[in-house]
């Protein structure tokens, strides 16, 4: 007969606070790691704003192809750090110096990806400066009746978000290209006394004086019936 042996161990009590200590040990490892992550991003957050600021200074100074390669640097950092404003402000960057380029439909697409970022995070005065910037690359890309749709969903925006200095300054955008692009006198002459009474209504002395002679000088085109110069 096999005898089994049998050893009689006495259960150990634990102490009270056991699992409170393992507990807190777990908080406090999970907070480490979490600051961690943050002091990384935040890392990364940093090189991306020098890497930004690096980029303005060359595109600035007339070194487009460097700026470029900095404000892509400055892009993947951003995305990393998930610090979304700095992705929509690279993209922004990068959209104006396709401009410069000539390449338009690509510019709009950074300028369209950086608009629906701005969006997201509310910036109001962001989203009126890349409507603006879609605007501006088809009047350079001379598709003026796209452009003078894009001015309008800019005033749209404008009004909606209380931006009066902005729609005024549209107006005369599109007063000017209704007058010197598309020969439409009358058009020019209405966006022009739009923005003339904003900018009496916010006392903008400089720019009235601007639109006035804008105004003096189609009326003077509408009554003798000259083509646009």
């Amino acid at each position: 007969m096999i005898r089994i042996k049998i050893f009689n161990c006495p259960l150990r009590v634990l102490p009270p606070d056991f699992f409170s200590f393992w507990e807190l040990f777990i908080s406090l490892v999970v907070l480490l790691l979490f600051l961690s992550s943050c002091s990384f991003q935040t890392m990364q957050t940093r090189k991306a704003k020098i890497l930004y600021e690096k980029g303005q200074t060359l595109l600035s100074g007339g070194h487009p192809d460097e700026a470029l390669e900095e404000f892509e640097k400055s892009l993947l950092l951003s995305k990393k750090a998930k610090h979304m404003a700095g992705v929509a402000h690279n993209l922004n960057e990068i959209g104006l110096i396709h401009t410069q380029r000539g390449e338009y439909t690509r510019a709009r697409e950074e300028f369209n990806k950086a608009m629906e970022i701005y969006k997201q995070l509310n910036m109001e005065p962001e989203i009126s400066k890349a409507l603006n910037n879609i605007a501006s690359t088809y009047v350079m890309d001379k598709d003026f009746e796209g452009a003078i749709k894009r001015f309008e969903e800019l005033i749209e925006w404008d009004e909606r978000t209380g931006n009066s200095l902005g729609m005024a300054i549209t107006l005369n955008n599109m007063g000017l290209l209704y007058e010197h692009n598309l020969g439409k006198h009358e058009e020019a002459q209405r966006r022009y006394s739009q923005a003339l009474k904003i900018f009496r209504e916010l006392g903008n002395k400089k720019q009235i004086q601007s639109v006035e002679k804008n105004i003096e000088r189609v009326s003077q085109k509408t009554k003798a019936g000259k083509p646009s110069q």
